[in-house]
C-alpha cells in the first residue's frame, strides 16, 4: 500500500471531510481499499503521504490493519482547523501555472473560431489541450484570459486536480499544438494565446 504509516490513526468519515488529513489538514488523498465500514486512505500531499484509516458512522475499531495495527476510532487530530488544498499561487513573472498534458480529444469549442464541429462532418470531439492548474481559482482565471474555447474542468470529489480544457476545430490544430509549445515551461499569459491564435 502506497503511502508512509509512521503512526497510524483512525477517523471519523465526518471528521475527515470536515478537517482533512489527520497528519497536515490535506484535502485530497486516494483510498486504496475498503472495507466493513473501513477506507485505508493516503494524503495527496507530496509533503506528507501518510497514511490512515477512516471509519464509517458506528464503526469505532478499523477492519483493516496497517503494518499489523488496527487503530481505535479518535478524536481528529486537527479538529477545529480547516482542511486546506493546494495554494492559489501564481508564477513570478506573471500569468498562471499551466502543465498541458498533450493534444486529445474531448467536447469542446474552437479557441480560435468557435466551432463546436471539429471538420464540418458533425464530429463534435475536438482537438484539445487539458491541462491543470493551481486551484479552481486559478483556473477560472486561466478561463477568463480566453474569448471562446476554454472552460474549467472542476469535480468536488477531486478539489485538488483541477484542468483548463481547450479546443480546436482541424483547421486549428495547428494554433492548439502552437499553443502547447508556448507553455512548455508550465506557464500561460494572455500574450501567449494571442500568438498561438495568430
Amino acid at each position: 500500500m502506497a503511502g508512509r504509516t509512521d503512526h497510524v490513526v483512525a477517523v471519523s468519515i465526518k471528521e475527515m471531510e470536515e478537517f482533512g488529513c489527520p497528519y497536515c489538514g490535506y484535502q485530497s488523498g486516494c483510498a486504496h481499499v475498503s472495507s466493513g465500514g473501513t477506507t485505508a486512505w493516503t494524503c495527496g500531499s507530496e509533503e506528507c503521504s501518510k497514511t490512515c484509516c477512516v471509519l464509517a458512522e458506528g464503526v469505532v475499531k478499523s477492519k483493516i490493519g496497517i503494518n499489523g495495527s488496527y487503530p481505535d476510532l479518535q478524536a481528529h487530530p486537527r479538529r477545529g482547523i480547516p482542511k486546506h488544498g493546494r495554494p492559489d499561487k501564481k508564477p513570478e513573472g506573471g500569468g498562471e501555472f499551466f502543465h498541458s498534458r498533450g493534444i486529445g480529444l474531448d467536447r469542446c469549442t474552437c479557441f480560435v473560431c468557435g466551432t463546436h464541429d471539429r471538420d464540418g462532418q458533425g464530429h463534435y470531439y475536438l482537438n484539445n489541450i487539458a491541462a491543470f492548474v493551481q486551484c479552481k481559482e486559478a483556473g477560472e482565471r486561466v478561463v477568463s484570459m480566453f474569448t471562446k474555447g476554454a472552460r474549467l474542468d472542476y469535480r468536488d470529489f477531486e478539489p485538488d486536480r483541477v484542468q483548463v480544457k481547450i479546443g480546436a476545430c482541424d483547421k486549428h490544430k495547428l494554433n492548439l499544438q502552437k499553443l502547447h509549445e508556448l507553455t512548455q515551461d508550465g506557464v500561460i499569459t494572455v500574450s501567449r494565446i494571442n500568438e498561438a491564435i495568430a
